[in-house]
This record gives C-alpha cells, sequence and structure tokens, in this order.
C-alpha cells in the first residue's frame, strides 16, 4: 500500500508567496481541503487507492513556513482562508469541504466561519478545543504557556520552538514518542511508518519556527465564534488518542451548531489514518443528517 499523492505542487499567491499543496485520490470527485497537524504538511495523508474508491478528491496543503509553502510573518489563524480561495480558485474548485487533524482543527473551522458560502461541511478528525483562559495563578507548566501566548505571542513561540529543535536533525525520533497501543500498531506498517517520517521530515524542512508559532497561536484565541459557524461539522475522536483527550471533542461538539460526534473506542490519534474509510462513509451521507447533535460510538446512535 503506498500513501503517496499522486500531484505534489505549488502555486504563487497575489501577496508573491508561495503555497505547495498535493493531491490524493479521485481527480474528479468531491474535493476536500485537509489542515495538516502541527508538526505536519502536505505529504500527510491517509491511503489514496481509499480515497479514490470514496470518489473524494483530497488535497493537503503546506501552511506558511511548512514544507514548501513561504513564511507569512505575524500570521493569525484567520488568515488562512484567504489562501486557501486562491489555492482553491487556482484549481478550479468552487464549493468544498474542509478537514482538519489535530492542530489543524482551528484552521478548518476558520475555513468554514470565514468561507461560509464556498464550505459546506467540515470534518474535525482527532482535533483539539480552544484553550482556556488561564488562571491568574497558572497551576502547571501547560498553563502557564498559554498565559504567556496571550502576554506574549512571539516569546512563546520562540520557546516551544526551541525545545522542537531537535526535529530539524531527527525528525524519525518523532516516531519514538509515547504513544497508545492503537498508534503504535499503526506505525509498525513499514509505508505508514515511512510517510509520517517523511511528513515530519518536510514539515521542518524550514526549520521548526512555523511549529513554534502554530503551538503558541492555538491558545490564544481563534479569532471567530464556534457558535456562529453555519456548516455542518462532523467530529471524529479515538477514545485511547493520548495527544487529544476525547474531552476535546465534547467540549467541540458542545459548542458547533449542527454538529456530529463519533467516538471509536478502539483508536488513538492515527484515527485518520485508521478509520479513513469509516470517516468518509459518514461524510458522503452527512447532507441526510440534520436537526440535534448526532453522536454514534460503535456504530450506534445516542442523542
Amino acid at each position: 500500500m503506498a500513501y503517496e499523492p499522486d500531484i505534489d505542487a505549488e502555486i504563487a499567491l497575489r501577496d508573491g508567496r508561495r503555497i505547495a499543496y498535493c493531491e490524493w485520490g479521485d481527480r474528479h470527485g468531491r474535493p476536500i481541503i485537509l489542515c495538516h497537524g502541527a508538526p505536519g504538511s502536505r505529504l500527510f495523508g491517509p491511503l489514496s487507492t481509499t480515497t479514490a474508491e470514496a470518489g473524494v478528491r483530497l488535497i493537503t496543503v503546506d501552511r506558511p513556513g511548512y514544507g514548501r509553502s513561504e513564511p507569512k510573518p505575524g500570521r493569525q489563524i484567520c488568515d488562512w482562508p484567504a489562501d486557501i480561495v486562491e489555492l482553491a480558485t487556482a484549481l478550479g474548485v468552487d464549493e468544498f469541504d474542509v478537514a482538519g487533524h489535530s492542530s489543524g482543527g482551528s484552521y478548518a473551522l476558520a475555513c468554514a466561519a470565514n468561507l461560509p458560502g464556498r464550505v459546506k461541511r467540515v470534518s474535525l478528525i482527532s482535533c483539539i478545543a480552544p484553550y482556556s483562559e488561564p488562571s491568574s495563578q497558572p497551576a502547571d507548566d501547560d498553563e502557564e504557556l498559554t498565559r504567556l501566548a496571550r502576554q506574549d505571542l512571539a516569546r512563546a513561540a520562540e520557546e516551544i520552538a526551541k525545545s522542537a529543535a531537535w526535529l530539524v536533525e531527527s525528525p524519525e525520533r518523532f516516531l519514538d514518542l509515547p504513544r497508545p497501543e492503537p498508534d503504535v500498531r499503526l506505525l509498525t506498517d513499514a509505508a505508514i511508518g515511512s510517510m509520517f517520517v517523511r511528513n515530519i521530515r518536510e514539515a521542518v524542512n524550514q526549520g521548526v519556527d512555523a511549529y513554534g508559532w502554530d503551538c503558541a497561536l492555538e491558545r490564544r484565541p481563534w479569532g471567530f465564534a464556534l457558535g456562529e459557524i453555519s456548516a455542518d461539522v462532523w467530529i471524529f475522536q479515538g477514545e485511547q488518542d493520548r495527544a487529544v483527550p476525547t474531552s476535546q471533542a465534547h467540549t467541540l461538539a458542545a459548542a458547533v451548531p449542527d454538529s456530529h460526534l463519533r467516538l471509536f473506542p478502539d483508536a488513538g490519534h492515527g484515527l485518520i489514518l485508521s478509520n479513513w474509510s469509516d470517516i468518509l462513509g459518514d461524510l458522503q451521507t452527512a447532507h441526510r443528517h440534520t436537526g440535534k447533535p448526532l453522536t454514534t460510538r460503535n456504530n450506534q446512535s445516542e442523542v
């Protein structure tokens, strides 16, 4: 099995920057634009044959400073939709779905909030929820970092980047980080492990500044209200995920109108790879789901 894109290219934006993207699956299928995690790149994607069989044209994109996309100093989360509009227009795509993986969720939701006429559905796969306001006396290092990010974004980004500098020299070490059993099992697949290393290596091709900026930026207000998103939002979450706990998915489901939450008891953070066909199956029928948020677990519905 090959976890490789069918197209790997780039376009020039109106402001002179270049952004890189890949395409996977059915070139004439329903477009889904995937916002990668952090660190991540356009080279991260599920099995292309599964995507093609579902009639989906998956487009993955390097955010500024990752892979081959040029940096955009001082960028904010809500700057991303403008880049996506230019890319979609260049590719001849009018309406499309967006997906986010992990830290990419905020960028996918920003597209839905800012492009209501073009984004019809959103899928959040193992995604973070907005950070809570830190207390006046932070209880731990993570909360202290959130407070720093809200007071001095550049300094917080610099500290995070400094702690992740090892990724540039030894990206393969990312595979050795502690993971739950479902994710360990996934990475024993040679094709997945190879794709994962290529993805991380490409993610830090320009260094770790973009990663540090993303990790600090997501700790601040995202620039839009989750309650005002009009697109149909599907939330997919592995219950064994240690990187993003299940509570994050429940927080998103409670905050986003017309949201649908599906939990996978036997999956971890690699849910997008292990259960991609299930996710695409739900998205194919998403237009038939209206009304109250729907939670599904073990293929049984719970309202």
